[in-house]
């Protein structure tokens, strides 16, 4: 740990263990805190009982068999977040509003009260939320059936594919993938990024993909490539903060992506571009 003179900036350090050749080994990287946190600040935040967070340590190494079941539940509920902001969504789309309003208006006028038209749109809306639900529902099963599965087979088999996690407090707080993309030669995809909620803040996200930026520059891969959903904010935030740029948008291909305009971001970063 350092802090500098006059902004009195404090930086911590972490190991980070990448997968892959044996002249690649334990290094220490060195990050600044999210941001400047003068003393006075720091003891304030102690005093009210607050997390060091910003300065919170973690090791990034690579997945052990017994993490199985914790990047199952991390990767499970983090996808499952995303439901309440994807119905936020849905409630913004034109086609939606305009399906809800034609039938209140529709049922207002031949009840001549309120409380059929309410009690149907009602109904409507909890028909939505469940289908969204099921939409992430079927995809989290899906996962779970094919790459996550089996982990070790699906990541760490292969020169050019590894699983790593970033470990806090001696249990496993958040993870990611990489393996060769099957949309672009050259490139590699990074995969179930997730971390868990009570780590979020700490730098884990930036620093697990600065991890797979490395890696696929070690191994002469041109980019990196991922995608995320257009209700994932934060992520879209992140990725674009580190030097991702947004390639192209696609539409998930079912009646409740359709309806509901649920895009997916694709993005790419130039890994060996950016080096030179």
């Amino acid at each position: 740990m350092h802090s500098s003179g006059g902004g009195r900036e404090i930086f911590f350090a972490y190991p980070v263990i990448y997968c892959g050749r044996p002249t690649e080994g334990v290094g220490w990287c060195r990050f600044a805190a999210a941001a400047p946190l003068s003393l006075s600040r720091r003891s304030r935040a102690d005093q009210r009982g607050g997390r060091e967070g910003v300065m919170a340590s973690f090791q990034i190494r690579k997945y052990r068999d017994e993490d199985y079941e914790t990047v199952k539940e991390i990767f499970t509920l983090g996808m499952s977040e995303h439901v309440p902001a994807a119905f936020v969504h849905l409630l913004k789309q034109p086609l939606p509003q305009m399906v809800l309003m034609c039938v209140f208006w529709a049922l207002l006028a031949s009840s001549k009260s309120l409380v059929f038209p309410v009690m149907a749109v009602t109904l409507l809306l909890a028909g939505a939320r469940q289908g969204l639900n099921c939409m992430f529902s079927s995809y989290i099963e899906q996962c779970l059936r094919e790459d996550l599965r089996d982990i070790r087979k699906s990541y760490m088999g292969g020169q050019d594919s590894c699983f790593w996690v970033a470990e806090s407090e001696g249990g496993v707080a958040a993870t990611v993938a990489c393996c060769p993309s099957e949309r672009e030669q050259g490139c590699l995809e990074l995969k179930r990024m997730s971390v868990k909620k009570s780590h979020r803040g700490q730098g884990m996200a930036k620093a697990l993909a600065q991890t797979v930026a490395d890696f696929a520059r070690a191994r002469g891969y041109e980019a990196v490539l991922l995608g995320t959903s257009v209700v994932q904010y934060e992520a879209q935030k992140l990725y674009e903060g580190i030097g991702y740029k947004k390639t192209n948008e696609t539409l998930v291909p079912n009646l409740v992506g359709k309806v509901t305009n649920f895009t997916i971001f694709e993005y790419r970063l130039d890994v060996l571009e950016r080096e030179a």
